[in-house]
């Protein structure tokens, strides 16, 4: 009974030697080569860099000057505008207060004071 098992096991082991040692049992009957060919050509060519340019930075500080210049319109638009407040009513500085017996009429602002 050994023996019948010990065969078997060995004739296993010569019927597929390419198993046990690792080889590639189609290697020999393979159509391609087992290492590919490689093929020779033109190398790619690399893409250039573009030229340096400065046309950021010049629309950068364009961009600059005009908000700066717009900033100040609204600046002197808020100043204007601090002059209609009821304090002034469009004068430059706050109207005297005189009494009532003494008041006149204003061309400005239409008020009496």
């Amino acid at each position: 009974m050994r023996s019948v098992v010990s065969l078997i096991f060995f004739f296993i082991i010569l019927s597929a030697p390419a198993f046990v040692l690792g080889q590639n049992p189609n290697a020999s009957n393979s159509l391609e080569p087992t290492r590919p060919q490689k093929e020779y050509g033109p190398k790619k060519t690399k893409k250039k860099k573009a030229p340096v340019t400065y046309d950021a930075r010049n629309e950068f500080y364009d961009r600059m000057e005009k908000n700066w210049d717009d900033r100040e319109k609204r600046e002197k638009d808020l100043n204007a505008a601090n002059l209609m407040q009821p304090p002034y009513f469009g004068h430059k500085r706050p109207p005297k207060k005189r009494p009532v017996s003494k008041m006149k009429y204003c061309k400005i602002c239409g008020i009496r004071h």
